[in-house]
């Protein structure tokens, strides 16, 4: 629960690692965030099939933010390095997914509940990274949003980006700081209810949840 963003990519050319590890490495200086640099060459300069257990490039993150990960297999793409030894002792199997999504942009928010049985490639979970920003702030996200758009240009190809505040898309940093407000007043408001709550199964959760867009309600009309 928070604001994030999601990526995936490749970079383009494997003889670039190392300008780029550099170059992130240098920044996160400037700014003094934290970064944990890996293989910053590839064999020859060229990439490696098939993929082989070797971590290249950088991982860095801004204070109170999860780790954005540059870090690439052999074959180039990007992916996280910690989820990789987890999730390949298992193959694809099913999994049943629960999903409760309360959107604070409605005027009257209400749960939405699904429950499905899906197909399941835990690799998708490994080249699909997620960063939640909201406890490092909008400045940081709009840092990250303008950095990993000067790299993925330069460097990258076949980049997504998901970006749950929209600024990706629009560079409207007003909205993005309106929507961690909206976040932030939500996330007072959840911990301040959660302390008076005894939820024993999942109905008495979605019961919470219930109390809680009223709440949000309540508070929006009072406004």
């Amino acid at each position: 629960m928070g604001l994030s963003f999601h990526y995936r990519g490749r970079l383009k050319s494997a003889d670039t690692l190392s300008a780029l590890v550099e170059e992130v490495e240098d920044i996160c200086k400037v700014l003094n965030w934290k970064c944990s640099v890996f293989e910053t060459e590839y064999p020859d300069n060229k990439f490696v099939t098939p993929i082989n257990d070797a971590d290249y490039g950088i991982l860095f993150s801004p204070p109170s933010c999860e780790p954005v990960s540059l870090v690439f297999d052999s074959e180039g793409n990007i992916y996280t390095p910690w989820l990789k030894e987890i999730l390949n002792k298992h193959k694809s199997g099913e999994v049943k997914v629960i999903t409760v999504k309360l959107n604070l942009d409605d005027e009257n928010p209400e749960p939405e509940i699904s429950e499905d049985s899906e197909d399941f490639d835990p690799l998708d979970m490994v080249y699909s990274i997620s960063v939640k920003t909201q406890f490092a702030g909008a400045e940081s996200h709009v840092q990250l949003m303008e950095l990993l758009r000067y790299l993925s240009e330069k460097y990258l190809t076949e980049f997504h980006i998901q970006d749950e505040s929209d600024y990706w898309n629009t560079r409207n940093a007003e909205k993005l700081h309106e929507k961690m407000n909206k976040i932030n007043q939500f996330m007072d408001t959840f911990h301040d209810m959660m302390d008076n709550q005894n939820i024993k199964d999942p109905k008495d959760f979605i019961a919470f949840l219930k109390q809680l867009s009223m709440q949000i309600k309540k508070k929006r009309d009072e406004e």
